[in-house]
């Protein structure tokens, strides 16, 4: 069952989305309440696990970093009496895969999944995601490069860092 939120609860939970290294106080502010009253809300957030992580959004376009990102589009034959929760759930509690949801379109699923390398990412595909009972068919897209993830923009320039080729 959803739980209703009041009006000062959503707009917290927007605030902390937005920066979550806020302190009660700042956030209390805000909202036109006590610090307690934030720590009480958060609390109860957390226990009922409204609030799952709190979790920094790091630019690695920043750093140099041999991981790998592919966004695999997937089409399932869901299952009698699950739907797709089964196969979704397979594919979620593999460690490869970072984010998974079901989707509308030409596919069902959308898998966010990290490697060490291009090869090994096409070794989990292959031998893991495609083997999947109810998986029927896969395409995987490669990240080349990121910039705008959950409202945050990268640097996004005009110029390019790469060096021209002539052909």
């Amino acid at each position: 069952m959803l739980k209703p939120l009041s009006t000062n609860e959503l707009k917290l939970l927007n605030l902390i989305e937005d920066d979550c290294t806020r302190s009660d106080s700042e956030l209390a502010k805000i909202l036109n309440t006590t610090s307690d009253d934030v720590k009480n809300i958060m609390r109860t957030f957390e226990e009922e696990k409204i609030i799952l992580k709190y979790r920094a959004i790091v630019n690695w376009e920043k750093i140099e970093s041999p991981e790998v990102v592919a966004l695999i589009q997937v089409t399932v034959t869901p299952t009698q009496g699950f739907g797709y929760d089964e196969v979704a759930r397979k594919i979620s509690n593999m460690d490869e895969v970072i984010t998974c949801m079901l989707v509308s379109g030409s596919f069902d699923l959308l898998v966010e999944v990290e490697g060490p390398s291009l090869k090994d990412v096409a070794f989990f595909v292959a031998d893991k995601l495609a083997t999947i009972e109810g998986v029927e068919r896969t395409s995987t897209n490669f990240l080349l490069k990121r910039y705008k993830q959950g409202g945050d923009l990268f640097s996004v320039t005009a110029k390019t860092h790469r060096q021209p080729v002539m052909i």
